[in-house]
């Protein structure tokens, strides 16, 4: 118990410095106490009266945020790691602030083990699992595997697992209670798909899967024309979507009836996230109208697709972590638009994954929709990625390689354009944002804090 009380007063010190001296602290705070306390995460979570884990590829941030959104609408104390922090440390950081009713804890898919011995949730959310960070999580099917042995330690959690993923469908198999959360054929949806196949096996009897349709990667309609494996029925359901340059509209289709959801947030990947976000409140019992309002106003979290206005322009920070993401963060921000610049900055830090082939099975074409549109390559494999573009087609005399931060925002914010993208990796995005902000660009999306007081 004396070890306990300690690792909290030192967590809790440190957490107050990191506000005076403005430095962050969403992992630092977690990471000194659990070295006095490793199980601290265990005394911490204690008390709590719903527990809420959400882990996956991408989207957990996102998905986190909403969540915690809502539940703080419908009128509970909820703690979150809400800038993203993801390993232990982060989430004894999260609890070591000011105790809630409710904790709804992001967790990174390789460190779940490690959360779930000492917590017992209440659901488990996980929104897809596509190929990222190699030299970390290695193959899918590993990490399919060992998300598998990590969700053993809280059986009677229930799992809200995204229907259109035939891996996290398979993490359903044996338990009691799986909702499932999915998006219905769209006209945006394809029969055949030019994306790099993931999870294409079938996870029973290890045979390629067939589908119906795909959404974007091995996300759709899938069947093993060998066994009986095939996408499940989705509770909840995205029917009816119209992709706007305002924002997603759709109708969530649930057993209780229909929800018409109107969203600020871009693209198909954030359907997802709204689906298994909202999938798990109503799950929860939260009225369907708090549910409405609350994804009408919701904004994703800094550098999640975070909108800045500097100097008459518009620029949008995303973070890109795998091909999947890249592919997809282009379609989506590129696609329709005419004259705009873009900077590609990319890290091969132990954070963003050491091994960079990735970029080689990105989906690079929405670049060539425009000719002439300037690209920078930024970033320690600023090389690796031009030489990537260039064999995806893009002209030499497009790209830059200028691999210092600031100086490539400088060179940006000389493009004659009103639009730029940034998509970086995880080491770069805090760098950007701080640079975009020190010329005094301004943010659309309000600063959310892991611990009260803690930027």
């Amino acid at each position: 118990m004396l070890r306990r009380i300690l690792a909290i007063l030192a967590g809790r010190l440190v957490a107050f410095l990191c506000r005076c001296l403005k430095k962050g602290g969403t992992s630092l705070p977690g990471f000194l106490a659990l070295k006095l306390d490793p199980d601290l995460i265990k005394g911490l979570i204690a008390g709590y009266r719903k527990v809420i884990i959400v882990t996956g590829t991408n989207g957990k941030t996102t998905t986190t945020n909403l969540l915690a959104s809502i539940l703080r609408a419908s009128g509970l104390r909820v703690v979150s790691n809400s800038e993203g922090a993801n390993m232990p440390a982060g989430v004894a950081t999260a609890l070591l602030g000011q105790r809630g009713e409710v904790a709804v804890l992001e967790v990174d898919e390789g460190s779940l083990a490690l959360v779930t011995g000492q917590v017992q949730a209440d659901v488990v959310v996980v929104t897809n699992l596509l190929r990222d960070q190699l030299d970390r999580y290695h193959e899918l099917e590993q990490l399919a595997g060992a998300i598998k042995i990590a969700l053993a330690h809280t059986p009677d959690a229930a799992l809200v697992l995204n229907a259109d993923d035939s891996l996290v469908t398979s993490l359903g198999d044996g338990r009691s209670t799986v909702r499932y959360f999915g998006l219905a054929r769209t006209p945006w949806s394809q029969e055949t798909t030019r994306e790099v196949l993931e999870g294409h096996i079938c996870p029973h009897c290890h045979q390629p899967l067939g589908f119906k349709f795909y959404h974007y990667s091995h996300l759709g309609d899938y069947f093993c024309p060998r066994c009986s494996y095939r996408r499940p029925r989705a509770e909840y359901e995205g029917r009816g979507l119209q992709l706007k340059p305002g924002g997603t509209d759709f109708n969530l289709v649930h057993p209780g009836g229909a929800l018409f959801l109107h969203s600020p947030m871009p693209g198909i990947y954030n359907v997802y996230n709204i689906l298994a976000a909202a999938g798990t409140a109503l799950y929860l019992g939260v009225e369907p109208a708090t549910i409405v309002r609350v994804v009408a106003s919701f904004l994703p979290g800094q550098g999640r697709a975070e909108a800045f206005n500097l100097r008459d322009r518009r620029i949008t920070l995303m973070l890109v972590k795998n091909p999947t993401g890249m592919g997809v963060a282009l379609r989506t921000l590129a696609t329709g638009r005419q004259k705009m610049a873009f900077l590609l900055a990319i890290n091969d830090l132990a954070a963003d994954g050491r091994d960079v082939s990735w970029l080689w099975d990105a989906d690079l074409t929405p670049l060539l929709a425009v000719p002439g549109n300037p690209i920078i390559c930024a970033g320690l494999r600023a090389g690796d990625m031009a030489i990537c573009l260039k064999y995806q087609g893009i002209k030499e005399a497009d790209l830059e390689v200028i691999p210092n931060p600031a100086a490539s925002i400088e060179r940006l914010l000389a493009k004659p354009v009103k639009e730029a993208l940034i998509l970086c990796t995880y080491t770069n995005l805090a760098v950007y944002r701080r640079l975009l902000q020190h010329r005094g660009a301004r943010s659309e999306v309000t600063p959310g804090t892991s611990l009260p007081g803690v930027s």
